[in-house]
């Protein structure tokens, strides 16, 4: 099958200048939380084909055809090289599932979310194409799509997606959902609702994560918005709740200190980090959840003039179908509405575009906030 639809389209990839293959280099820069420096794999290839070819090549098609044509196209093409923020095993796992799938092969480069995001802008500015496709964080996303380093894409895999997820030059693929967790063997009545995190009672048996900045800004808003707060009310709600918090470097190093013990509550660890250490036998629990939830859109967008573009769109198109049952058995929250299991809870998507523009004023504010609790390093 794959043999027959190939001698179909490899007139598109009759023209073929090599360049280098792709090569292990090692990350720069520390990782964020959950990202690693490992880093593998850039190539430099030149081809006739371009993503006008490709998109024309799979015009009309749909479902296993699509995947087949892509398929064939591909195999004419190196291996794909994907840029990602991803952790490991989550990286790995997704990989290995779509090597199982299409019989192709992936050189991989992680990284943190804002070493890839400065690596592309480096690359974009010399001229040079590194990468094929990009998965990382929102908030670089939208960074790297203003900058022009993305293809549009319009495709059948965007379909059935969370309404919002197909951005101007990038894709959501996945969730960050900041909730309040607890440890089980120490808190009997947790909170309800975010007032409550201001309560004395939490006074020293609290920990916050000294970059959640967006949590920060929807939280805020949420309060003056739809809570009822005045602005000076929700600045003196997290003033109180800062007063009796200590503050900690990093969602692992928080979610650590929530496992022994150290913290009965914090306030806005990711939803998956405490199912995952949960189905470890871990003592910690988010639901039922502080309501609304604030979830941040993570995704992925084709580089203008990748190397391989064929591969480059089966990846993307994969990951945004069958991909995501593989994120969700990884306790990743995906953006596929069928598969996504919030159940009756309030969860809202952070609209990064609103939130950029403000960014530098409100993490200047809760750098503030840090600067009253006490420090915590990992």
């Amino acid at each position: 099958m794959r043999t027959r639809m190939l001698a179909a389209v490899t007139p598109l990839f009759l023209a073929v200048a090599c360049g280098g293959s792709p090569t292990a280099e090692e990350a720069e820069g520390p990782p964020t939380d959950g990202d690693t420096e490992d880093g593998a794999g850039q190539g430099e290839v030149a081809l006739e084909s371009s993503f006008g070819d490709v998109f024309a090549a799979v015009e009309g098609l749909e479902g296993q055809e699509r995947r087949d044509t892509l398929i064939a196209l591909a195999e004419g093409e190196d291996d794909l090289n994907l840029y990602t923020s991803l952790n490991e095993p989550v990286a790995n796992g997704l990989l290995d599932a779509y090597e199982e799938d299409t019989g192709l092969t992936v050189s991989l480069y992680r990284a943190s979310s804002e070493t890839v995001r400065s690596r592309l802008l480096e690359e974009a500015a010399a001229g040079f194409t590194g990468a094929d496709v990009v998965e990382t964080n929102g908030p670089e996303m939208v960074t790297l799509g203003d900058e022009g380093v993305f293809e549009p894409l319009s495709s059948p895999a965007q379909d059935g997606l969370t309404e919002g997820s197909a951005r101007d030059t990038w894709t959501a693929t996945r969730f960050n959902i900041f909730t309040v967790a607890w440890n089980t063997d120490l808190v009997d009545q947790p909170p309800t609702s975010y007032e409550e995190l201001a309560d004395d009672q939490w006074n020293g048996q609290m920990a916050m994560e000294v970059g959640d900045f967006e949590w920060y800004w929807a939280v805020w808003n949420y309060l003056v918005d739809d809570a009822g707060m005045s602005e000076e009310e929700a600045d003196e709600f997290f003033q109180q709740m800062a007063d009796g918090a200590v503050f900690t470097s990093g969602h692992t190093t928080m979610r650590q200190l929530l496992i022994a013990g150290e913290y009965p509550l914090v306030t806005s660890d990711y939803s998956y980090g405490i199912a995952e250490a949960k189905d470890g036998g871990a003592p910690v629990e988010w639901q039922p959840p502080v309501e609304p939830l604030f979830a941040r859109p993570n995704g992925i967008g084709l580089v203008r003039n990748a190397p391989n573009p064929a591969a480059a769109l089966l990846f993307t198109e994969w990951i945004l179908t069958d991909g995501q049952e593989v994120l969700r058995d990884s306790n990743i929250d995906p953006v596929r509405t069928d598969l996504q299991e919030f159940g009756d809870a309030d969860v809202r998507v952070i609209e990064l575009e609103d939130y950029l523009p403000q960014e530098s004023e409100f993490s200047s504010r809760y750098e503030e906030l840090a600067r009253v609790g006490e420090q915590v390093e990992g």
